[in-house]
C-alpha cells in the first residue's frame, strides 16, 4: 500500500533501509570470504621468489571470485534497500525507481566504506604488530612484483566496485518494484506451518 510521505519537508534517504542493506551486504561479504578463505579461493600469493610461481589463472580465479562476493552482497543489499523503502505516493514510476535506486546505491556505499576502514584498521595493526627488521625485508625484485601485482588488483577492484554498484541500483529498483506490486514471496519463504 503506497502512503503520503508523513516527514514532510524532510529528506526522502531513509537511512534505515541504507544500514539494514549496507548491514546485510557487509555480512553476505564477510560470510562468503571466509568460506572462499577457507578452501583458498581468496588467497594469493604474490611474493613468491620466482616470477613464474605467481599463477595467473590463481589470480583471475581470485578476481572473479571476489567479482561474484562483491555482486550478490550487492544485490542482497540494494534489494532489502529498495524494497524496504517506504513508498510515496505522489511520486511518479520514474521518480520511485530513482529513489529505489538511490537507496541500493547508498547501501552499496555505506557497505564499501565500512569494509574499506575495518580493512584499514587491520592493516594498521598488523603494519605495528610487525616490526620490520633487515631479516624480513623484502628483496628490490620482489618488491617491484608486488607493486605490478597490486596495481592490477586495484584495477580489479575498481571494476568490480563499479558492477557492484551497478547491481546494488538495478536490485533496489527491483525490489522497490516488488514493494509496489505487492510480489508475495511467501510460498518459497515462509516457515510457518500452514494448516
Amino acid at each position: 500500500m503506497i502512503t503520503d510521505n508523513p516527514r514532510t519537508g524532510a529528506s526522502y534517504i531513509e537511512w534505515s533501509t541504507v544500514l539494514a542493506g549496507a548491514v546485510l551486504a557487509s555480512a553476505v561479504s564477510l560470510v562468503f570470504l571466509q568460506f572462499g578463505s577457507a578452501i583458498g579461493l581468496a588467497n594469493i600469493d604474490s611474493l613468491r621468489d620466482n616470477v613464474a610461481d605467481v599463477s595467473r589463472a590463481g589470480l583471475l580465479n581470485t578476481a572473479v571470485f571476489i567479482l561474484v562476493v562483491q555482486v550478490l552482497a550487492s544485490v542482497g543489499g540494494g534489494y532489502v534497500a529498495g524494497r524496504m523503502r517506504a513508498p510515496i505516493s505522489t511520486a511518479t514510476p520514474h521518480e520511485s525507481e530513482v529513489r529505489d535506486g538511490v537507496h541500493g546505491l547508498l547501501a552499496w556505499a555505506t557497505a564499501t566504506l565500512a569494509v574499506m576502514a575495518g580493512a584499514a584498521v587491520v592493516a594498521a595493526f598488523a603494519h605495528l604488530a610487525v616490526a620490520p627488521t633487515p631479516e624480513t625485508q623484502l628483496a628490490e625484485a620482489i618488491v617491484q612484483r608486488e607493486q605490478a601485482v597490486t596495481a592490477i588488483l586495484a584495477f580489479a577492484a575498481a571494476a568490480t566496485s563499479a558492477v557492484s554498484a551497478l547491481s546494488a541500483w538495478i536490485a533496489a529498483v527491483k525490489g522497490g518494484d516488488h514493494r509496489d506490486r505487492n510480489v508475495d514471496f511467501s510460498r518459497h519463504m515462509s516457515f510457518l506451518v500452514r494448516r
